[in-house]
């Protein structure tokens, strides 16, 4: 009987727009995400980050945001800070926060991208111009994308300021609304 709804649940995903069906995805599998697993894949990026950018000046770095994850309901406080460093200068050149949602999004983005990028690289003996000018600026590019999905999520209330919040429902709020309500 299980199987039956997963089987029909599977059946109407796919018949759903690939933006719909990649949100119901990501939701789904936020919903199902223990906190130990959640840290293991910050962890995760960190590591993939640093051996795409090794011999590179940048590299992105991932950390839980202090105080962030200390609620029972860590799933819909926590926030992921992502800090673009330039190691020769030894500066921040940029920071973001990310909640859970967009974190998946970014984890899942990246970790297939440098798949593709390590594969690359372990099977050419001569890398070519192409493969070394994206990985020399592959922060800079990971950074975008860190950039996309915090400045696309708007206010379901007043349409108007960025969202800071996706409670469990899945829907996006900015703060002020959230105090007004």
């Amino acid at each position: 009987m299980g199987q039956q709804i997963s089987d029909q649940t599977q059946l109407v995903l796919n018949k759903l727009p690939e933006k719909v069906a990649k949100h119901v995805t990501l939701v789904r599998e936020s919903g199902s995400l223990t906190y130990e697993e959640f840290l293991g894949r910050v962890a995760e990026l960190n590591d993939v980050t640093a051996k795409v950018a090794s011999g590179q000046d940048k590299h992105l770095l991932f950390e839980v945001q202090p105080g962030s994850d200390a609620s029972a309901f860590w799933k819909v406080v926590v926030r992921v800070v992502c800090t673009k460093i330039n190691k020769s200068r030894g500066i921040v050149e940029a920071s973001r926060i990310m909640n859970l949602y967009q974190f998946i999004q970014l984890y899942k983005d990246i970790t297939s991208q440098a798949a593709e990028v390590l594969a690359q690289t372990s099977t050419s003996e001569e890398p070519d111009e192409n493969s070394s000018s994206v990985t020399s600026c592959q922060a800079s590019l990971w950074m975008g994308r860190v950039k996309q999905l915090t400045d696309e999520e708007e206010c379901c209330i007043c349409m108007d300021g960025r969202a800071d919040l996706i409670l469990p429902c899945a829907h996006n709020f900015c703060q002020k609304c959230i105090d007004k309500w």
